[in-house]
């Protein structure tokens, strides 16, 4: 994905998929973790990114996404032996890629 940085700088890796494949779509929905937040949807959305890294950055990066753009978050399980936390986030493609921008320009500019 050549529109996003990796910002490495946090530990954060942003990726975008456009038009998910139904394998994709079945492998991510089978690691969502189900909560009455989320609206289930009935079909693939154009888009998802995903959002990884440490739960600070991915709690920050959730609330920017969701200030930027009409987009749904979700936590996906993972199994990565160094804790980290994945994200996804669910939208129209012009409203996942706002989102993500949001979350690569701001989290570069955060002050801990």
């Amino acid at each position: 994905m050549n529109e996003f940085n990796s910002n490495r700088s946090i530990g954060v890796t942003i990726r975008l998929v456009k038009r998910p494949s139904k394998g994709f779509w079945a492998i991510l929905e089978g690691r969502r973790v189900d909560n009455q937040y989320f609206e289930k949807y009935k079909q693939p959305t154009d888009a998802v990114g995903l959002i990884q890294g440490p739960v600070s950055a991915i709690l920050a990066a959730s609330d920017i996404a969701e200030k930027a753009a009409a987009i749904q978050v979700a936590e996906i399980r993972g199994v990565c032996p160094t804790h980290m936390t994945l994200i996804a986030v669910y939208g129209d493609t012009s409203a996942v890629e706002a989102a993500l921008q949001a979350v690569n320009d701001q989290l570069c500019d955060t002050l801990f």
